[in-house]
């Protein structure tokens, strides 16, 4: 009975054995061909854009790990920058504190000359006012002796006298 099944369900269609492989024949032929027009092509090309995409990534990881390292070497740079800055500034401040010594040192040598030199000066006009001092008392001296000598003098005379000394004195 399967026999006489599959018999009728072909005659229904309208088939027999060789039609049938006939239709097997022509569809493994077709499936054959698709695989050598359509499948191994659309493989190959697959494999090329895989292939594509691996060198890409490859690429991309390359460039990350380049682009890695110029940062650290960027990262290095800046440091060493950092680094230089610093001791350029130290230097500097080094260089503006001596030229600052040397200027406070000749400033204060310049002042001990001045102060030196005001001392000198100092003197002599003490000096020289000593010497004004002894030639004006000498000169009143002698007026007021000249003074006296030319009369008696009482206790009120002697007033007038020094008063009117003082003031020929204050003229002169």
């Amino acid at each position: 009975m399967p026999s006489l099944l599959s018999t009728d369900i072909l005659e229904v269609f309208g088939l027999d054995w060789v039609s049938m492989l006939v239709y097997l024949g022509n569809f493994v032929l077709l499936i054959a061909v698709l695989i050598f027009v359509l499948y191994k092509p659309v493989k190959k090309m697959m494999r090329e854009k895989r292939k594509n995409l691996d060198d890409i990534y490859a690429e991309n990881e390359k460039l990350k790990a380049e682009g890695e390292e110029l940062r650290v070497q960027y990262d290095k740079m800046v440091e060493d920058m950092k680094l230089e800055n610093t001791r350029a500034a130290a230097k500097l401040a080094e260089v503006a504190q001596e030229r600052a010594d040397a200027i406070l040192e000749e400033a204060r040598k310049q002042a001990e000359v001045i102060v030196a030199a005001a001392k000198k000066e100092s003197l002599t006009q003490q000096e020289q006012l000593k010497t004004e001092y002894r030639d004006s008392v000498n000169k009143l001296a002698l007026q007021i002796a000249q003074k006296l000598l030319e009369r008696e003098i009482s206790q009120k005379d002697n007033s007038q006298l020094i008063e009117q000394v003082l003031s020929d004195w204050e003229s002169d």
